[in-house]
C-alpha cells in the first residue's frame, strides 16, 4: 500500500509531466523550502520547472524509485524530452535527451514542505551538443 507521502510525491511528478508548473500549489506548501536545483522557495521551484519545460516541452518523468523514511521521500527519476528551445544558452537542436535526477522531498500534512533536487546536468549538456564528446585522436 502506498503512503500518503508517496502519493503526494507521485502527484508532484504528474504535474511536472503535465507541463503545468503553475499548479504545483496543489502539492507544495506556500512556505516550501528549496535547495540546490529547486531554488529556495515555491516560486523559484515553479520558475526552475518552467524553465526546463520551456526548453523541453515534452519532458516526461519516469519515477523509478520512491524510498520513504519517516516524512522524507527519496526519489530516483529518469526524464526524457526533446530540446525545442534555448537551454543554458544552447539553441534548440531538436535532440532527444534522457537524464536522471534525484530528489529528497519532505512531506508534512499532505504537502511538500522541503525539496532538494539534483539532476544530471552534464548529461543534458552533452546530449544537446554543448560539450565536446571526445578528444581528438
Amino acid at each position: 500500500m502506498e503512503t500518503t507521502e508517496k502519493s503526494v510525491v507521485r502527484r508532484f511528478y504528474e504535474i511536472v509531466g503535465s507541463g503545468r508548473p503553475e499548479v504545483l500549489d496543489e502539492v507544495c506548501s506556500a512556505g516550501l523550502k528549496g535547495h540546490a536545483g529547486a531554488g529556495s522557495d515555491l516560486q523559484e521551484l515553479k520558475n526552475s520547472v518552467a524553465s526546463l519545460l520551456a526548453a523541453f516541452p515534452d519532458l516526461t518523468p519516469d519515477v523509478r524509485h520512491l524510498v520513504q523514511e519517516g516524512d522524507l521521500v527519496s526519489t530516483w527519476v529518469s526524464y526524457t524530452g526533446t530540446h525545442q528551445a534555448d537551454f543554458a544558452g544552447v539553441p534548440a537542436g531538436g535532440r532527444r535527451v534522457k537524464f536522471a535526477a534525484w530528489d529528497l522531498i519532505r512531506v508534512e500534512d499532505g504537502e511538500i514542505v522541503e525539496i532538494t533536487q539534483y539532476c544530471d546536468l552534464f548529461t543534458i549538456m552533452s546530449q544537446i551538443g554543448a560539450l565536446p564528446t571526445a578528444a581528438p585522436a
